[in-house]
């Protein structure tokens, strides 16, 4: 049962932690509270919730203990508001809207090339204000110009209100399909789960408890070294492009060596075949450029995308369409009764009749707010494909691969710009869409979609009602994206700008992009290239043609990690899925399943030991104003 003191409690600490997310993550640059899928802040309140305090409620206060299904409630609650101050939205909106007036000048001259003749609503229009954000007030005149900042957030408020609403119909839709059709395995509430048992009994296994202090000696080395560096350090990243500096090696990019416990022990949790797709298409990436530089063949940087390569980004899209089709196909019948359906169904996060009409109005609304945004027609159809390719897939990755995070590899100015040329649209326009895809589903670490179909899980492990938590979770993106506003604007405002902050890439880098690449159309437009056509069937035809393969034979690679193998979150997490795979093959072949379960524990500890050094080291941070990031920034 939804109970209002679970309720009250998950408002509550997730408010507290977008109020505190923008400092931690900006000004310090200590792990993020959230920053992916499985967000440590979340389960750092989890854990003290479920140990501590309910322990000494069974001793001294029995009545009052928290249930399984309040603990869900509290998690469900923190998880889909922990990433609204962070890349869910407010990492990237504020610093795009404050951008064109601030980084603009007679040089560059992106106000006439760019964004100049674009309706004003769209951007920061106050020339101090925007300057404020980011070199900041004088001592003594700090404020928020609200009065500047009401119509900017208005406008793309619009847009917001029509996305989040397509997010959480998309979640209606998805939520029996997934959950109960094809019964997805949503790895990450493994741990969440194990907590919420009544007391938790897995704390009381001693390979746990070794793994968590592994990670301790692990983290208070390192972290100490960051603050006395005569401290002795265990490196746990490496990159391998200051080893491979001769050619061909050397144009293989990104090659980092990272370590994560967390990522680990996740790994250890997944299906091998899982894990194992994961890091092989980071190499199957590596392999293509390897090939590309050999040959002497044409491989330029992606464009809007973040993959390395426009290859990369033109087959990851072809892949996510692929994912999609194949989505659609499996839930072919559900979608059919759901239309057909004439009764509500108490079951289900919204009617059927609320989930279609509301994907209508917002997609609807969408459309609209671009075409005022001066983007036409065909561009507005790609970018709302982009919109659901970006939602579905990356959804099913999380919630069916527990991956901690992906980004999607192709973006429209790449799936459409590179291969039909940039000519059909203004430098404006294109401008506009790369804001819209980099504020709410470029980075997609944490993608609200993938977790309210966590909560939808988690209630139903928790034997309560779908609904009743949906509600709960609605009020709890209303209230965190009200204090995630005031905490993003108040940081800079108040901290002496942005360009005083520790994170140049929310601020300066990632909001310079698009107006660079927007800028460069103007003068040197992308030409019309069909061939590159070819790499969006091939990521199509291969993705696909692999999901066919195991529903017919019952055979064949997973697919799961091709599409974010070429960007970020694959870089980053690869050898450290690679370590958690090899270290479950290994038990498996050797000790069997026995050995296999006997051992679960430790991995759980370095999950655990992850997210408790990370809050240990953030409030360190918070004192010392020196961070120590455990998990990718």
């Amino acid at each position: 049962m939804l109970t209002r003191r679970a309720v009250a409690l998950g408002l509550l600490a997730g408010a507290l932690l977008c109020a505190v997310t923008p400092y931690n993550d900006n000004k310090i640059g200590a792990t993020t509270l959230a920053g992916n899928q499985f967000p440590v802040g979340a389960l750092f309140v989890l854990f003290v919730l479920a140990v501590p305090i309910n322990a000494l409620l069974r001793r001294f206060a029995a009545r009052f203990v928290l249930t399984r299904p309040e603990l869900l409630t509290v998690w469900t609650l923190i998880l889909v508001a922990s990433g609204l101050p962070s890349s869910g939205l407010m990492r990237f909106l504020l610093p795009h809207l404050a951008a064109p007036q601030y980084l603009s000048n007679s040089t560059n001259n992106l106000e006439a090339r760019v964004w100049g003749s674009l309706p004003p609503a769209f951007r920061l229009t106050d020339k101090a204000a925007a300057d404020a954000f980011y070199m900041g007030y004088p001592r003594g005149a700090e404020r928020i110009p609200w009065e500047a900042w009401w119509q900017p957030l208005l406008a793309w408020g619009a847009f917001g209100v029509c996305f989040f609403m397509v997010t959480f119909c998309l979640a209606s839709l998805l939520r029996r399909q997934w959950i109960e059709n094809e019964k997805f395995v949503f790895p990450l509430v493994s741990l969440p789960l194990l907590l919420t048992e009544n007391p938790p009994s897995f704390l009381h296994s001693r390979p746990l408890w070794l793994g968590l202090g592994l990670t301790t000696v692990l983290h208070s080395l390192n972290g100490l070294h960051q603050l006395y560096p005569s401290v002795p350090t265990i490196p746990l990243t490496f990159s391998l492009e200051g080893v491979l500096t001769t050619p061909p090696w050397n144009q293989l990019g990104n090659l980092p060596v990272n370590v994560y416990p967390l990522v680990v022990g996740l790994t250890y949790l997944l299906a091998t075949e899982v894990a194992f797709s994961l890091w092989f298409f980071f190499l199957f990436h590596k392999a293509e450029i390897l090939l590309a530089t050999l040959n002497n063949w044409y491989a330029p940087g992606s464009l809007g995308s973040p993959a390395e390569r426009q290859f990369s980004a033109l087959q990851g899209f072809g892949g996510a369409v692929a994912l999609l089709v194949w989505t659609l196909w499996m839930a072919r019948r559900h979608l059919a009764t759901l239309w057909r359906a004439t009764q509500d169904d108490p079951s289900e996060l919204l009617s059927p009749r609320a989930t279609l009409y509301g994907l209508g109005l917002g997609y609807l609304g969408m459309a609209l707010w671009l075409y005022i945004a001066t983007v036409p027609p065909l561009l507005i159809a790609v970018s709302l494909l982009t919109v659901t390719i970006s939602l579905v897939t990356i959804s099913w990755l999380v919630t069916q691969a527990g991956t901690l995070f992906t980004i999607p590899s192709g973006m429209t100015i790449d799936s459409v710009g590179g291969v039909l040329g940039t000519q059909g649209a203004t430098p404006g326009a294109w401008y506009m869409v790369q804001r819209a895809e980099c504020i709410f589903y470029r980075d997609t670490r944490e993608l609200l979609l993938a977790e309210v179909l966590t909560g939808a899980k988690l209630a139903e492990a928790g034997g309560f009602s779908a609904r009743a938590l949906f509600k709960a979770m609605l009020a709890a993106v209303l209230l965190s994206v009200g204090v995630s506003l005031v905490a993003s604007l108040w940081l800079p405002y108040y901290h002496g700008g942005a360009n005083s902050l520790a994170n140049a890439w929310t601020y300066r880098t990632g909001p310079l992009r698009p107006l660079n690449l927007a800028g460069s159309l103007a003068t040197t437009p992308l030409p019309l290239v069909p061939s590159n056509a070819l790499h969006i069937i091939g990521g199509f035809s291969g993705v696909f043609g692999l999901l066919l393969l195991r529903a017919r034979v019952g055979f064949g690679l997973h697919p799961i990690g091709f599409i974010g193998a070429s960007v970020y979150s694959g870089w980053m997490l690869w050898f450290s899925v690679l370590l958690g795979w090899l270290a479950k093959v290994i038990i498996l072949r050797l000790g069997g399943l026995g050995v296999y379960r006997a051992a679960l524990p430790l991995f759980l500890g370095l999950i655990l030991g992850d997210v408790l050094n990370a809050v240990v080291w953030i409030v360190l941070g918070a004192l010392t104003g020196v961070g120590y990031a455990i998990l990718p920034q």
